[in-house]
């Protein structure tokens, strides 16, 4: 049976405050894809990262980190020619951040289709990837290679939209991008506010049509400290949230991921035969993942371990 992940897009330095005022700020590993990656190593899964980061000391300083966290980085890319991007974060009184990113000319998106390499996929189980590699060539180019790759080869294809505003100047594109994404993805995860982005309101009965529209075969809808809701073929579920103080929740989507593709990675069916209470499980595993993460600072460096998790889930059975 094949195991293990590919995840595929940014690899930043997010800049976290140190305190309440947002006046000094440290560096902390970050991007939305090798943050999946980390988690997924974090909890015991074999993780591989596809990226491109500048050849500098923020490059350096990312590619030893993934490693240092037990991901595979023999596809991550150094390059001379262009700079690793960097994102500020803004925290305000309850965790919630907001973003400033210095990624114009950045290495991630610089990623060529011919450095995509097809042996990557052929003994994995799950491709990940977000709309942030999608935004801009060649690495657009490179991404669509790799979900060719992946579905060729089989793999559970897993979608996270990951809506940063910012980076867009036009929001339609994005639209159309996310719902072209969905088609190709088994399993998408996105927030409630990305739902808002979508469609204009948060009506759940637009995700129960998706399920159909897109053959999607799971779908989770997370809503913050309200919890999550999943949605299978035969039927929806709603999930609680881990209670918590949260203290920065840079990485808690990331975690959740990271804590769903764990169980579809465990699994010995396929994706399509994932009925509601196994997907309810998953996404109780996946709430206390993201629920650890917020409770700490950073984004790679607040992933929980799989010990962690199982421990809190013990404890948390109400969920």
């Amino acid at each position: 049976m094949k195991k293990g992940l590919l995840t595929l897009g940014e690899a930043l330095v997010d800049f976290i405050p140190m305190d309440s005022e947002n006046m000094a700020y440290i560096k902390s590993p970050g991007g939305a894809p090798a943050n999946v990656a980390v988690g997924a190593a974090r909890l015991g899964m074999r993780a591989t990262f596809i990226g491109k980061v500048g050849k500098d000391v923020l490059g350096v300083f990312l590619k030893e980190t993934l490693k240092k966290y037990g991901v595979d980085i023999s596809a991550v890319i150094l390059t001379e020619r262009y700079r690793t991007g960097l994102v500020f974060v803004t925290l305000d009184e309850i965790g919630e951040r907001s973003f400033s990113f210095y990624i114009k000319e950045s290495a991630d998106f610089f990623l060529e289709k011919s450095e995509i390499k097809e042996k990557w996929f052929i003994d994995k189980k799950i491709f990940h990837f977000g709309t942030i590699s999608l935004l801009k060539e060649p690495a657009s180019m490179a991404t669509l290679q790799a979900l060719s790759y992946a579905k060729k080869h089989g793999l559970i294809v897993s979608f996270d939209p990951n809506v940063r505003l910012a980076l867009w100047e036009n929001e339609e594109r994005l639209r159309h991008m996310i719902f072209k994404m969905m088609a190709e993805a088994n399993v998408l995860k996105l927030s409630e506010e990305e739902l808002l982005f979508l469609t204009g309101d948060t009506d759940i009965n637009t995700v129960k049509s998706w399920i159909k529209e897109y053959d999607l075969s799971l779908v989770c809808l997370t809503k913050g400290a309200q919890g999550s809701i999943v949605f299978t073929k035969n039927g929806w579920a709603e999930i609680g949230a881990l209670p918590v103080n949260a203290v920065d929740t840079t990485g808690a989507g990331d975690a959740f991921v990271s804590g769903l593709l764990y169980g579809l990675n465990e699994r010995t069916e396929g994706i399509h035969s994932i009925s509601l209470e196994e997907a309810a499980d998953l996404a109780r595993f996946a709430s206390v993942s993201g629920g650890l993460a917020a409770s700490q600072k950073g984004a790679m460096t607040a992933l929980p371990t799989l010990k962690e998790v199982r421990k809190t889930l013990t404890k948390n059975r109400s969920l």
